[in-house]
């Protein structure tokens, strides 16, 4: 018999047990007699047999299967954001199953359709924003936590930071300094969040009456490019601060100011971006930044997992986090009237 066509009925029958006997022996919800489970092993291998999703549904209620999609695991960000997740979880003895979607939207809406399949408990993910309509269909019928991406018209918990308010906040600091001309890296077009900030960025710049001949936007663009883009940066005299979205590229910006260092070169250029714990401790300089601490998110993201399901039909969670502003010498003070004023 082929293995494709073998049910959990074929093992029970061959075996000689219940199909609640087999499903408790795949799972290993109870301890059986040694004979009895010798039996469905025997049976198994005989059939050649696949437990297959099905199957796996029939697990103990007790147990519990988290999915996760992140869009960038080579993001140190996300990356410490599932360890954490994962290890809190684990403690309870709830599971997880981890997707990167590489922010690329059929690949997430491949990931969506196999955990529904799985039949995970809950899913929690950064949306690429362009799954909208197929996320608020599997939330009629699936926990999701929405997180780091805030998505409006969808019914759903979500966790996210104050993106135009600390953008726009962290931007004032910077013309408050004397910067006038201002290098900003955007970040994934996908990403709400980037949008949120860039937004931010812009409304601080207008109120101060900068005109955009006097910054400099950086395209959202790959390690190597924008690594390069950034050296740019650091040898020229024409702009003289730079704001940096995010993490990884804030981390990608000190390795190559670095590097420019180790080769005796300077650099006059002040700088400020998003950051989490790491790169507030490889600079070398005080930072001028918003501090993203993983352990954070992930803390906030386990008790709402936690309390969706423990109650499925409470109040759904806006949770909108502050980000800490730090004030370091990275940003230095200029003259309003010097070579870089309006």
């Amino acid at each position: 018999m082929k293995s494709q066509t073998v049910t959990i009925k074929d093992i029970a029958k061959y075996a000689d047990v219940s199909t609640a006997t087999v499903s408790r022996y795949i799972n290993q919800t109870r301890k059986l007699n040694p004979e009895t489970a010798a039996r469905i092993q025997e049976a198994i291998e005989h059939f050649s047999y696949i437990p297959n999703d099905n199957a796996r549904a029939l697990r103990s209620k007790n147990e519990k299967i988290i999915g996760i999609i992140f869009p960038d695991i080579s993001n140190s960000f996300f990356a410490k954001i599932f360890k954490n997740i994962e290890e809190l979880l684990f403690e309870k003895k709830i599971f997880v199953l981890l997707c990167n979607s590489d922010e690329d939207e059929e690949k997430e809406r491949e990931y969506l359709y196999r955990l529904l399949q799985k039949r995970v408990d809950a899913i929690i993910i950064a949306p690429t924003g362009s799954n909208h309509e197929l996320l608020k269909s599997i939330c009629q019928t699936t926990p999701v936590i929405i997180f780091d991406r805030k998505q409006d018209g969808i019914a759903t918990d979500q966790l996210y930071a104050n993106d135009f308010d600390s953008c726009r906040q962290l931007t004032n600091h910077v013309l408050n300094c004397g910067h006038r001309r201002i290098a900003y890296t955007l970040g994934a077009t996908s990403s709400s969040a980037a949008v949120l900030r860039y937004q931010g960025f812009l409304q601080a710049m207008q109120q101060n009456n900068i005109s955009p001949q006097d910054y400099l936007v950086i395209p959202a663009q790959d390690e190597l490019t924008c690594r390069q883009e950034f050296y740019k940066l650091l040898v020229q005299d024409q702009i003289s601060a730079a704001i940096i979205t995010s993490p990884k590229k804030l981390n990608w910006f000190l390795m190559e100011r670095n590097q420019l260092y180790l080769k005796g070169g300077r650099s006059s250029l002040s700088f400020a971006g998003y950051a989490t714990p790491s790169e507030f401790d490889i600079s070398e300089i005080p930072l001028t930044g918003l501090l993203q601490k993983e352990e954070t998110y992930a803390a906030k993201l386990v008790n709402i997992v936690l309390s969706r399901l423990d109650k499925p039909k409470s109040k759904i969670k806006d949770v909108e986090l502050k980000l800490a502003f730090y004030k370091g010498s990275s940003i230095s003070s200029i003259k309003t009237n010097g070579p870089f004023s309006k």
